[in-house]
């Protein structure tokens, strides 16, 4: 199987979330190598305030448009962790069970990954479009279906390559050149493992437009901690103060 990071892409505006999903991790996940967090660098003097600690925290450049950044920094993955595979979680995403990398690979080593054709979104699948328009093809599925998402460290170079060889352009530029909710990095990982690396997945069918919450319960980080999230994070067993963190979701000046 060889080694597995988690790795989480935050920013400051979402360090209350992030306490809560480094403290989901500590409490119910074991065998994962290390615990990569990366935010922009002009969020680091706000790590100790919230009190954000990782095996490794990496400062990545700073975007005007942080939602397309973020999706830069993940197809970046590899260049941040030399672990074998990487597991994505995302802030507002908080493990709920023991989990291990073994749960998110079969026997061979092939991480699993979930897919729901657009069929079962009443306006098909969110990022179809955004993604045909990075892979250049049809694409029919949704591949964003559950956290963690795991990939092995040598699909995203190949990720890069093909946005140099189709658009022109690096990867980075290809992303903040898109308009707001202009590209979607898992479902364009996941598409692009689906037709050209087929049998190095593990592949099951997510029958369902929400999202399989086996692992990890997934929150919306927009919506901030209200008073009825903050009851649900202490029904999960993490420590929470919504009062203390009213003022997570305000940008840095």
């Amino acid at each position: 199987m060889g080694s597995v990071d988690i790795v989480i892409r935050s920013h400051a505006k979402d360090f209350a979330w992030l306490r809560h999903c480094l403290a989901g991790v500590r409490r119910w996940c074991t065998g994962f190598r290390q615990v990569v967090v990366v935010v922009p660098g002009k969020c680091e003097r706000r790590l100790a305030r919230y009190g954000i600690e990782a095996d490794r925290i990496v400062l990545c450049p700073d975007y005007a448009d942080d939602y397309l950044g973020q999706q830069v920094t993940k197809t970046l993955a590899d260049t941040f962790t030399d672990a074998d595979h990487i597991a994505h979680l995302d802030s507002d995403s908080v493990v709920r069970r023991p989990l291990t990398p073994a749960d998110l690979m079969d026997d061979a080593g092939r991480p699993h990954l979930l897919y729901t054709p657009g069929t079962y979104f009443r306006r098909g699948a969110p990022w179809q479009a955004a993604t045909e328009r990075f892979l250049a093809r049809p694409v029919t599925c949704d591949y964003m279906r559950r956290q963690p998402l795991v990939y092995p460290r040598w699909i995203y170079p190949e990720l890069r390559e093909h946005a140099v060889r189709q658009h022109g352009m690096q990867l980075a530029e290809y992303i903040v050149a898109q308009p707001p909710l202009g590209f979607s990095e898992f479902n364009a990982l996941g598409a692009y493992a689906h037709e050209h690396h087929h049998d190095a997945f593990s592949w099951h069918l997510h029958p369902s437009p929400a999202y399989d919450e086996t692992w990890t319960r997934v929150f919306w980080s927009w919506a901030g901690i209200t008073p009825a999230v903050a009851r649900e994070l202490r029904v999960l067993g993490l420590p929470s103060a919504a009062t203390e963190e009213k003022d997570a979701f305000t940008a840095d000046p």
